[in-house]
């Protein structure tokens, strides 16, 4: 037992996941040259994870391959990060009791709480991407809310809405997109009663009452010939949290640095 506990708490192992983990986010990327697999990615995009792995009579059979592979490893992956982090990191930083090792240890802890939340937000909350609106459309959510699309303003070329769904994105440069002028009026309705009111931007979603609502892109409408919009609406309790310790992770990684810098000028005088 103690053996596979070192051996799962190994920096060997550590650096074996890390390439495993990279390996496996770069298959899913070159899986999506084929069109199949890659609406089958938008489609999972769409939903909370848990959610669409539940319903996984209808997807990809390469997709959830694929997403099983990468959540036993990322699972190891955690396990590992967990057993270093106390049965090495707690161990030496209680036996040497200096600040780089404390501070190393608090890096750790604060990493290991931001991939459990990674793995609550996969089955926690609610979603749903890929809604489609045109001007004073109205779309039903559950639990009696409605999105309703108010106003789109579009003030680039129209030409650029009309590329395929793969490479209009690449066609949408500085230039020739405006992604600060361009926007979607929404507002949120539960129960006829207006909660949730503002304007979407690319890169710059609507916060209120817990929700995130999210433009994703403008496309064509194919009936009137005008810009339309893409949505993905978002619930989740963690979203503030995630904040918080990604906020976390930075600084104690900041202050990791600074220790040990400290630490290896003492060292060398």
């Amino acid at each position: 037992m103690k053996k596979i506990i070192k051996f799962l708490s190994s920096l060997k192992l550590t650096a074996i996941l890390v390439i495993l983990l990279v390996a496996i986010m770069l298959t899913g990327g070159f899986l999506t040259r084929w069109d199949s697999i890659y609406y089958g990615f938008k489609e999972m995009n769409n939903l909370i994870t848990l959610d669409w792995f539940l319903n996984h009579q209808s997807h990809n059979t390469a997709i959830l391959i694929w997403f099983v592979v990468l959540c036993a490893t990322a699972v190891l992956f955690g396990i590992n990060m967990v057993l270093c982090s106390f049965d090495n990191l707690l161990r030496v930083s209680i036996k040497r009791k200096n600040l780089k090792n404390i501070t190393l240890f608090v890096v750790h802890i604060v990493f290991v709480i931001i991939l459990s939340m990674h793995a609550l937000v996969l089955v926690i909350g609610y979603k749903q991407g890929g809604i489609v609106l045109t001007e004073n459309e109205t779309y039903k959510l559950k639990d009696g809310y409605e999105l309703k699309l108010e106003e789109i303003k579009f003030i680039d070329n129209k030409a650029l809405l009309k590329g395929d769904k793969k490479s209009h994105r690449l066609e949408m440069t500085l230039d020739s997109f405006h992604y600060k002028e361009n926007y979607a009026k929404l507002t949120l309705y539960k129960d006829n009663k207006e909660i949730v009111r503002g304007e979407a931007y690319i890169f710059q979603p609507i916060f209120g009452e817990g929700f995130q609502i999210t433009l994703d892109k403008f496309i064509m409408d194919k009936k009137t010939k005008q810009p339309a919009v893409i949505i993905t609406v978002g619930k989740n309790p963690l979203t503030w949290i995630f904040f918080v310790f990604y906020g976390l992770g930075i600084i104690t990684m900041l202050a990791y640095l600074v220790v040990r810098w400290k630490f290896q000028i003492t060292r060398s005088k």
